[in-house]
């Protein structure tokens, strides 16, 4: 998508400043001809540059196609802050690189955007990636938020630049096994996860929950991204006398052998796990009634109950989405998700409460920022807590809610 912007001044044909624009834009800016004549052009001209945001995204490699529907939230949050004038009345724009989703490519690409001037990057996606990245954005205290759930990823004094504008693995892996247990009153808990840093660090999580509720997983099933199917995985689950199940899956095919297995076996436990379940593939590879029982960690303000709906800024967006993104259809629930829609108007926010770009203060102003109402929730900073969500805005919603002409491709229904 091309962002496009107006120039600095209106010129004539010869190259010159229009006067009569050069002294409507000096009003806009609240000075008169007097003021405008001694804030000089310069002045003006400075303030109506775009503003320039890094934009890491994967456009080459084979995750390019995987990763692309994730910018959406952020493109339309462009879009709204360019049709609001802009941040400061300069317009953003995008300099975009490629980083093939490769963590090695992080650090010259970050070096790359600081000799252009680059103080504030959205991107990149994933959370190897997002490490790899912060390795050099830190100590050059340039302002970011990345796609990554870690936990580590919100620590705002091992971070003090990144802002994590979503919930967290701690947080997922709690939602999930307080639901099996006090929800649905379950002893017998087992865990299937997948052999990833992330599949590692939710597992970890659940496990912390369970002992504070005084359980032990029964069975723990690691299974590698590459296995030809989950069969044995999810037998040795069900020979086990498991009750309920955490599945830590993030990705569709793997997603669809774990439930196909089930569905073979004519088992159905209830399960509880990552928000990636939500995308709607899942629907052609699996049969309904193995998804019947299945529930996902998801933001409260993305979903409807008896007596609620999504507010009208939740609507807007899913129209949005549905409208002029055609390359999110299936993806609602991962676009939504993204942080970058909340982290760009936040950003705008503190900058214009500053009336400063200047990075440090900035930074200090995302640090106070208590309350902001989201496209996912209340965010809220601290210098040492940069994880936006609260647990208080996260639940569990039913996967199968998908097919609810509700969902509007974005939103689910709260688990009961």
């Amino acid at each position: 998508m091309t962002v496009r912007t107006k120039p600095a001044f209106g010129l004539r044909r010869d190259g010159s400043i229009d006067r009569r624009y050069f002294l409507r834009t000096a009003g806009r800016l609240g000075v008169g001809a007097f003021g405008a004549s001694s804030l000089g052009l310069a002045g003006i001209a400075a303030a109506q540059q775009p503003f320039s945001l890094g934009w890491i995204r994967p456009t080459t490699g084979r995750l390019a196609s995987s990763f692309s529907y994730l910018y959406i939230g952020g493109l339309i949050a462009i879009e709204e802050i360019n049709a609001q004038g802009g941040i400061l009345g300069r317009p953003i724009t995008r300099v975009e690189e490629d980083d093939e989703a490769s963590p090695a490519k992080e650090p010259a690409i970050i070096k790359k955007l600081q000799g252009a001037g680059v103080n504030f990057v959205a991107g990149p996606t994933g959370s190897s990636q997002a490490l790899s990245s912060l390795a050099t954005t830190t100590p050059a205290k340039i302002i970011q938020a990345t796609y990554a759930n870690g936990a580590e990823m919100g620590d705002g004094i091992k971070y003090p630049y990144h802002y994590q504008c979503t919930f967290n693995t701690n947080q997922q892996g709690e939602i999930a096994a307080r639901y099996l247990v006090e929800t649905m009153k379950l002893k017998k808990i087992g865990i299937i996860q997948e052999n990833t840093a992330f599949g590692e660090q939710a597992t970890a999580a659940s496990r912390a929950t369970l002992k504070k509720l005084g359980l032990e997983p029964v069975k723990v099933e690691v299974y590698p991204l590459n296995a030809p199917d989950l069969n044995t995985y999810v037998g040795n689950l069900r020979k086990a006398g498991i009750d309920g199940m955490i599945a830590w899956i993030a990705n569709v095919p793997n997603a669809a052998m774990a439930f196909n297995a089930m569905n073979a076996q004519k088992w159905y436990p209830p399960i509880t796990g990552h928000n990636g379940l939500f995308l709607d593939a899942l629907f052609d590879l699996v049969p309904a009634e193995a998804l019947t029982h299945v529930y996902g960690t998801m933001y409260r303000s993305l979903m409807w109950t008896g007596t609620t709906y999504p507010g009208p800024r939740q609507v807007a967006f899913a129209k949005k989405v549905a409208t002029f993104y055609p390359e999110g259809k299936g993806s609602g629930v991962p676009v939504a998700n993204s942080p970058y829609y909340d982290f760009l108007h936040v950003l705008k926010m503190v900058i214009e409460g500053e009336k400063s770009f200047e990075p440090e203060k900035v930074k200090r102003a995302l640090d106070s920022v208590k309350g902001y109402q989201g496209l996912l929730g209340a965010i809220n900073f601290t210098p040492e807590n940069h994880t936006a969500i609260g647990i208080e805005d996260i639940a569990l919603a039913s996967v199968s809610s998908g097919k609810d002409p509700k969902s509007m491709g974005v939103f689910r229904e709260m688990a009961k």
